[in-house]
């Protein structure tokens, strides 16, 4: 399959000075969560994400209209649509079952919403204005 444009050597050399900052903290970041792993364990970490996994399938089912990811047009509640940019790309989002209790909806609602709302509501709860909602 095509997984987009192919960045040349030269082009990703280029990249990463571009993003210096960025290549850094992400290389930091990479070599100290595979240390914290090894220190973890190998095998004890594998059990961690398979019950993960499963907790996160669980909840999918119980929570998500279809159990999984929806084109945005689908997703009537525009709290839980995602934004879509310009161009080819689309962003799934996450629509909610039907008839689920106040406190399971509200729960269900915080893990389905997109990042750009996500924050909206951080920045509320941080800073206040408007209606902590």
């Amino acid at each position: 399959g095509d997984g987009g444009p192919r960045v040349s050597p030269a082009q990703a050399a280029r990249l990463r000075a571009w993003n210096g900052l960025d290549w850094a903290l992400y290389a930091h970041l990479n070599r100290s969560f595979w240390r914290r792993a090894e220190a973890f364990g190998a095998a004890r970490l594998r059990r961690e994400v398979a019950r993960l996994r499963q907790r996160r399938q669980a909840l999918a089912r119980r929570c998500l209209r279809g159990g999984g990811p929806l084109p945005a047009r689908a997703i009537a509640d525009g709290r839980l649509r995602p934004f879509q940019p310009p161009g080819r790309a689309q962003i799934l989002g996450y629509a909610l079952r039907a008839g689920l209790p106040p406190a399971e909806r509200e729960r269900c609602a915080r893990m389905a919403t997109p990042e750009l709302q996500y924050k909206d509501i951080l920045d509320r709860r941080q800073f206040g204005g408007g209606n902590a909602s």
